[in-house]
């Protein structure tokens, strides 16, 4: 997780009641709060050519992408994140306005702070969702996207995508979009 952390010990009902009137967004996990650093140019780049490609491939289908703003309650481990990108397709997901607790795709673009974390812990308590189908986990330091999809007998698939005529496809939401268009503000 990323910058401070704070040791109080605080309830989830503390946490959301604190978080929705903070200026500044925390995660929270098992009694404790750790604040979120802000983002790179570039880690704000490459999440948001994702949303808005998603976000135009999903228009008019029951699906919706959000952006680092939804927050995820992952209830089976007493864990509230925003990823980076999330994509949630099934209404009752949606416990408050400001929270979902399922989800069919989610993606984080790395840090160095926060790249053990996006693929360790979070990936564990990630794939406790009922919907979770599709983890992608994008470099912002070279060419690198990687998927994780889950197949029909439960178990996860690996794909890595290293070129920019490689093609990141989400089976989940029948999208595909050229690693070339992620990447393509930038010399990485």
């Amino acid at each position: 997780m990323g910058a401070a952390r704070q040791t109080e010990i605080l309830t989830p009902e503390d946490y959301l009641m604190l978080e929705r009137q903070s200026s500044e967004k925390s995660e929270f996990y098992q009694g404790e709060c750790f604040a979120m650093a802000g983002a790179s140019r570039r880690h704000n780049m490459l999440a948001g050519r994702i949303f808005a490609a998603l976000l135009r491939h999903l228009d008019g289908k029951p699906c919706f992408p959000y952006i680092s703003d939804m927050r995820l309650d992952i209830t089976s481990h007493n864990h509230y994140v925003y990823p980076d990108v999330l994509v949630v397709c099934d209404e009752s997901a949606y416990i408050a306005d400001d929270m979902v607790n399922d989800a069919l795709v989610i993606i984080e673009v790395l840090s160095p702070t926060t790249e053990s974390y996006d693929r360790g812990k979070k990936f564990l308590h990630y794939q406790s969702l009922d919907s979770f189908m599709e983890y992608v986990l994008i470099s912002q330091s070279n060419i690198q996207v990687e998927v994780f999809r889950r197949n029909d007998a439960g178990k996860w698939e690996y794909e890595i995508l290293t070129e920019p005529s490689d093609i990141l496809h989400l089976n989940a939401l029948e999208f595909s979009i050229p690693i070339s268009e992620l990447y393509k503000f930038s010399t990485v």
